[in-house]
C-alpha cells in the first residue's frame, strides 16, 4: 500500500540543464516535488562546447539553492591529447574560481569514450588532472561505463540499442577494462573525492561494490536511474537493504532530471511528468516497504523495467544522509559564491573558441547565443539577481 513520502530535506545531486529557457520549468518541477537544493552537472555540448555558463546563470538566480559541477573543456583532447591532463588541471582551477562546486565527467560513458580521443584514464596524460582534483579536494561526479547488459547482444534492451548503446561489437571500450583504469586512478589518489553515477553500474554486483567502498573510503555512488538499478535491487531486497544500511554514508540521492531534454527532446524543455517519475521511483524505493508498481511509461529510457519494485523502508536517519547530508559533506553545506569577472572571462574565451571548433567541424551548427547572453547578464548585474526572477 502506498504511503505518504517523508517530509525531509531533499538535495538532488544529479540534474542536467541544457538551456536558460528551461529555468522556470525546472524550478517549478523542483518546488512541486519538494526538492530544495540541487546540483547541476555539466556535460560537453556539440554546438556550444560547454553548458557551464547555463548552469552558473541558474546559480546566480538561486545562489543558496543551486550547486554546479562544471564539465571539462574537451578541446585539449583534440589539440594536445598527450598533455591533456595538465590543461584539464588548469581548467579545474578556472571552474572552481568561477564558482563551481565540483567537477562532472561524462567521459567514461562508452559512447563518449569512442567519440572523443580520450587517453586511458590511468595513463600519464591524465595524471596532473587527478593530482589537482585530489589536492584541491574538489568532488568529482564521474559516469563510468553503462549497464553491463549493453555489451551483451542477447540482453541489451531494445530502447538502449535504439540509442546506439550496444557496445559489444568490438569498437567500444570493454567495461571491465575501463573499471581497471579508474580503479588504478583511485589506488594512486586515495584522497580523491569521487561520486560514481548510477551506482557505478554495479547494482547487480553488490558484494563487489561493497569491497570497493571498503578499499576507497572517499568513494560514493549516486542513485540516479538507470531503471535497471531498481530492477536489480528488487531481485534480493534483503541484501539491498543490508547494503544500504551498511553504506548509508556513501549513497547519494539523484535523478537525472533534464537528461531527456539534452538527449532527445530539447524542444519540450524539462518535462514535469517525466521528472516526477524519476523522483518518485527513487523515493518510493527508499521509503516504502514491500512491493510497489509505478507507471514508468513517461520515464525516459525506462524501457521494459516497469516493476514490480521492492521498497526498502529505510529509517529516517538513513534517509536524511542519502537525501542531503552525504552530498553536503562532500561539496559543502551551501553552494559556493560566484565570481562574475571569471565567468565573463570564460564566456569571452568560449566566444572565441566556438567559431574555431566550428571551422574544424563544418557539419556542426555553432551557437554563440548563450555565452553572449550569460556574459551580458554578469556584466550588467555582477551576478546579483533577486531570487525567482526567471
Amino acid at each position: 500500500m502506498e504511503h505518504a513520502l517523508a517530509n525531509l530535506p531533499l538535495l538532488d545531486c544529479h540534474i542536467h540543464f541544457g538551456h536558460p529557457n528551461y529555468l522556470a520549468g525546472l524550478i517549478n518541477i523542483l518546488d512541486e516535488q519538494a526538492v530544495g537544493k540541487f546540483n547541476i552537472v555539466c556535460t560537453p555540448h556539440r554546438a556550444r562546447l560547454s553548458l557551464v555558463p547555463d548552469a552558473l546563470l541558474v546559480k546566480s538566480h538561486h545562489p543558496g539553492r543551486a550547486y554546479v559541477f562544471g564539465g571539462l573543456d574537451i578541446s585539449p583532447l583534440f589539440m594536445a591529447p598527450e598533455s591533456c591532463g595538465a590543461l584539464f588541471a588548469a581548467y579545474v582551477d578556472q571552474l572552481l574560481d568561477m564558482g563551481c562546486d565540483g567537477i562532472k565527467m561524462i567521459e567514461g560513458k562508452p559512447e563518449i569514450r569512442k567519440m572523443l580521443p580520450i587517453p586511458p584514464f590511468d595513463s600519464p596524460a591524465y595524471e596532473p588532472y587527478w593530482a589537482v582534483l585530489e589536492e584541491r579536494g574538489a568532488p568529482l561526479l564521474f559516469h563510468v561505463n553503462d549497464p553491463e547488459e549493453f555489451w551483451d547482444p542477447q540482453l541489451i534492451p531494445d530502447w538502449a540499442r535504439a540509442q546506439g548503446w550496444f557496445y559489444g561489437d568490438g569498437s567500444f571500450i570493454n567495461n571491465e577494462d575501463q573499471y581497471i583504469e579508474v580503479l588504478n586512478v583511485l589506488e594512486r589518489h586515495p584522497k580523491l573525492k569521487v561520486i560514481f553515477a548510477h551506482f557505478f553500474f554495479l547494482s547487480a554486483q553488490l558484494p563487489r561494490l561493497a569491497e570497493l567502498l571498503e578499499r576507497f573510503p572517499n568513494m560514493c555512488v549516486d542513485l540516479t536511474p538507470g531503471i535497471e538499478m531498481y530492477h536489480n535491487f528488487s531481485r534480493d531486497p534483503g541484501a539491498a537493504r543490508d547494503f544500504f544500511l551498511k553504506y548509508q554514508e556513501r549513497i547519494l540521492f539523484g535523478t537525472d532530471i533534464g537528461a531527456k531534454a539534452l538527449l532527445s527532446t530539447p524542444e519540450l524543455g524539462i518535462e514535469a511528468d517525466e521528472s516526477a517519475v524519476r523522483i518518485q521511483v527513487v523515493r518510493r524505493f527508499l521509503e516504502e516497504e514491500g512491493t510497489f508498481q509505478l507507471d514508468v511509461d513517461s520515464g525516459f529510457l525506462f524501457g521494459r523495467f516497469s516493476g514490480p519494485f521492492h521498497g526498502l523502508g529505510l529509517p529516517e536517519g538513513v534517509l536524511k544522509k542519502i537525501y542531503s547530508q552525504n552530498f553536503e559533506r562532500m561539496a559543502g553545506s551551501q553552494p559556493g559564491a560566484l565570481n562574475p569577472e571569471a565567468i565573463s572571462a570564460e564566456c569571452e574565451r568560449l566566444g572565441a573558441l566556438i567559431p574555431m571548433m566550428g571551422a574544424a567541424q563544418p557539419d556542426a551548427p555553432m551557437d554563440l547565443s548563450v555565452v553572449n547572453m550569460v556574459k551580458e547578464h554578469f556584466h550588467k548585474t555582477g551576478g546579483r539577481v533577486a531570487p525567482n526572477v526567471l
